[in-house]
Order: structure tokens, then C-alpha cells, then sequence
């Protein structure tokens, strides 16, 4: 006999993921309806608790929940955790509903999100919940969930459910021997220096020190385009900002990973090592990261490498600056 829905849904592990405390379980009363026949939980009938907690097991697994791309965990069954629903159930052939070409719609940046529409609705049936608890089961088994450690996954999800970011002083007690390492490791091995606060001032301005991953349909909708073929979990994962400093999935050889879909499951080492390797990648702003003093051209040079021509807009040179300035002053 196979393992059941009810062993999976007191299994220890996977209540941890599904409650914020590790304990409370208001969203069986939901679970249990699949369990004595009701054969669906739709976006209209399931319950906040139950919703929340889907969401927790969604973003557990590397899945987006707003329409915004955002991993949120708001107890409200909208357009994006329909889509991730129906992205789960298409990667792994529990449903034909919703078809590729759905989920991979014509849109752009300024689009996206009100095209989302255009997937239909999803059912939480029995064969996809157990499909998403066994998928987590065997993640945390093998490693293959984020930061490849069951406690520290825990730690951000639990961050992220509380809307909890660290301070600077917080990333530097967490990460800075990590940060510390991986600039040495540049060092030797490309011969590129960078000053360890502009790691951390990154890592701040992208998460606070909060890995929260973001989906983004239109590249996610381009890429099906240019590789029809390609699994399209990865094309999903390319799609994505991963990791403590938020590196586009698509960067994955470039920051040294053998997959998009890896630099999700890396430990944290190596995902403060590929942010310190993306900046070491930028010729033209090398001999600002060198500096333990830079000035507001630096500030500005590195936010546009970074963030792109429109840094400004959102004053991405400004908070680097104080960042770097405040990790500056406590690593005194």
C-alpha cells in the first residue's frame, strides 16, 4: 500500500511547512473534505487557512503565488497561485486542462499581469495535493529544496509568512563570514577584488536578507518561445530572480551553476559566491567594487550594472550607498 494523503498530512517535516508554528493545523478541516469524497478544492471554496498553507507548500517547492510573479503567502486563491497550480500540474503530467500555450501567453513587462486571466481556473483535486506533499517529502529527502537544508528553508519561509526582514546587522551575523569567504575565493581565483559590503549592500537592497523569488511571465512566455522543447520547469526557473541577491535564473552559467533550477537548491554559500561572481563579472565596474570608500559615481555605476539603465528611478544608487556605508561601519 502506497503512502496516503493522511500520512503525508501528519508527517512531522511537512507540517512544519504547512503551519507557521510548526503545530497549529486549522487547515485540515479543508484537507479533510478531499479526504471523505469532496473531490476538489476550487478558488472560490477553499478555506484562508487552507489557502495559506498551499501557498506555503507552493513557495516550499519553488513556485510563484501572485499575479505579480511574488511569492506571497496572503490565504487568497488568486490568478497566481492558480498559476502555479496549473504550472505544478502541467510539469508534472497530473493534468492536460491547462494546456503549455496558457501558461506561456503572448504578453510583455507592462502586460503580464492583467493577461494572467487568460489561464483557466485550476481544482486542487486530491491527485495534486498528494503530488506537491510527495514532491516536498522528497525534496527535503534529497536536498533539493532551497539552500539544500531543511532548517534554513524553514527559516525563510517562516520570514517571508511574517513579512520579517533582517537589518544590516542581522545580515552580517547571518552571512558575513560566508560573504567574507566567497570575496576571497574571487580574489584568487579571477583576481578581482571586491570589498565585502558591497555583497552585503546588494544582498540587502535585493532581500533584506530574505530570499524572496520573483516569476516573471513575459520572459517565462519568450523563452517557451525560443526553446518549444526545453522542460518547461527550467524555462520557469530562468525565468526567475533566485536567491539572496535576487540573479536572474537565466545567469545561471554565467554566476557558475549547472542549472537555472539548481541555483534555487544551492546552499548559502554558494548563492552569496554567485552574487559576489556576478558583480565580479563586470568589467566596467571592477575598480569601483575594489574600493572601501567609493563615492556617488561608484554607487551609480555598480546600481546600473545591477539593476539596469533606470536605477535611478527607484534611488537603487542611494540605498546601495547607505547600505555599504552602514555594513562600512559595522564591520568598523
Amino acid at each position: 500500500m502506497g503512502i496516503t494523503l493522511t500520512d503525508l498530512l501528519t508527517d512531522p517535516q511537512i507540517v512544519r511547512v504547512l503551519s507557521l508554528d510548526g503545530r497549529s493545523r486549522a487547515w485540515m478541516e479543508d484537507f479533510e473534505r478531499l479526504q471523505s469524497g469532496d473531490r476538489s478544492l476550487t478558488r472560490k471554496s477553499a478555506g484562508e487557512h487552507s489557502i495559506k498553507s498551499m501557498q506555503r507548500l507552493m513557495i516550499f517547492l519553488g513556485y510563484s503565488t501572485a499575479s505579480t510573479g511574488a511569492f506571497l503567502i496572503d490565504g487568497d486563491f488568486g490568478r497566481g497561485t492558480n498559476r502555479g497550480v496549473a504550472q505544478f500540474q502541467l510539469e508534472h503530467g497530473i493534468s492536460r486542462k491547462v494546456p503549455r500555450h496558457a501558461l506561456c501567453y503572448p504578453c510583455h513587462f507592462s502586460n503580464a499581469r492583467q493577461r494572467i486571466v487568460s489561464i483557466p481556473d485550476t481544482i486542487l483535486d486530491t491527485t495534486t495535493l498528494v503530488a506537491m506533499l510527495e514532491s516536498a517529502r522528497r525534496g527535503i529527502d534529497n536536498g533539493e529544496i532551497a539552500f539544500g537544508d531543511f532548517d534554513e528553508a524553514l527559516f525563510h519561509l517562516n520570514q517571508l509568512h511574517r513579512h520579517r526582514y533582517l537589518s544590516c546587522a542581522e545580515i552580517a551575523r547571518r552571512y558575513g563570514a560566508d560573504v567574507r569567504s566567497s570575496v576571497a575565493e574571487i580574489a584568487t581565483a579571477d583576481d578581482v577584488a571586491i570589498a565585502p559590503e558591497w555583497v552585503m549592500a546588494v544582498i540587502k537592497q535585493e532581500t533584506s536578507g530574505v530570499v524572496r523569488p520573483r516569476f516573471e511571465q513575459h520572459k517565462l512566455s519568450r523563452f517557451n518561445e525560443r526553446e518549444p522543447g526545453t522542460n518547461l520547469g527550467e524555462l520557469r526557473h530562468r525565468s526567475m530572480s533566485i536567491g539572496l541577491g535576487q540573479i536572474m535564473g537565466y545567469h545561471y552559467e554565467r554566476v557558475g551553476a549547472p542549472t537555472a533550477r539548481s541555483m534555487l537548491f544551492s546552499p548559502i554559500r554558494d548563492q552569496i559566491l554567485y552574487v559576489a561572481r556576478f558583480l565580479a563579472l563586470g568589467r566596467s565596474i571592477r575598480t569601483s567594487l575594489a574600493k572601501r570608500d567609493p563615492d556617488g559615481e561608484d554607487f551609480a555605476r555598480v546600481a546600473r550594472y545591477y539593476n539596469g539603465p533606470k536605477y535611478a528611478n527607484h534611488f537603487y544608487d542611494e540605498r546601495l550607498a547607505r547600505w555599504f556605508r552602514e555594513f562600512r561601519l559595522l564591520a568598523g
